[in-house]
């Protein structure tokens, strides 16, 4: 009896204990992913790439005016193409968006009138008519 009461309790706890909240892991953990190489480490490409990185991070969100004043060559070459890239992209999503838009809500059609009903019982008697007089 003792016996078959622990293992009640025990069942009972064990089974609260499956609907409680969860601890969750706040670690973050660093990986070289996420870190970057020191200047003092790095090769001359290496340099020469951060570099451009750099300058694209600059320039790549000007508009095309601000681009045509200030830029020349490749660069506003670069920038003026991903501008026109991402206009572009823009506009095949509106579109999308408004195909999306079409088939969730489809135009409604009025329905017909008593009136209307009778007309196209009475065109469909002519023709019927017509039909078997041939």
């Amino acid at each position: 009896m003792r016996s078959l009461t622990i293992a009640a309790l025990l069942s009972m706890v064990a089974g609260s204990s499956a609907f409680g909240i969860a601890g969750s892991s706040t670690r973050v953990s660093s990986t070289a992913l996420f870190a970057g190489i020191p200047d003092e480490e790095r090769t001359p490409e290496q340099m020469e790439i951060k570099a451009k990185m750099d300058r694209w991070a600059e320039i790549r969100l000007m508009s095309d005016e601000e681009a045509k004043e200030n830029l020349s060559g490749d660069e506003l070459e670069s920038v003026l193409s991903n501008n026109k890239a991402i206009k572009e992209d823009i506009d095949k999503m509106r579109q999308l968006a408004e195909m999306m838009l079409k088939s969730v809500e489809p135009p409604k059609v009025a329905p017909k009138t008593k009136g209307q009903r009778k007309r196209d019982k009475w065109a469909r008697k002519q023709a019927l008519e017509a039909a078997r007089a041939k």
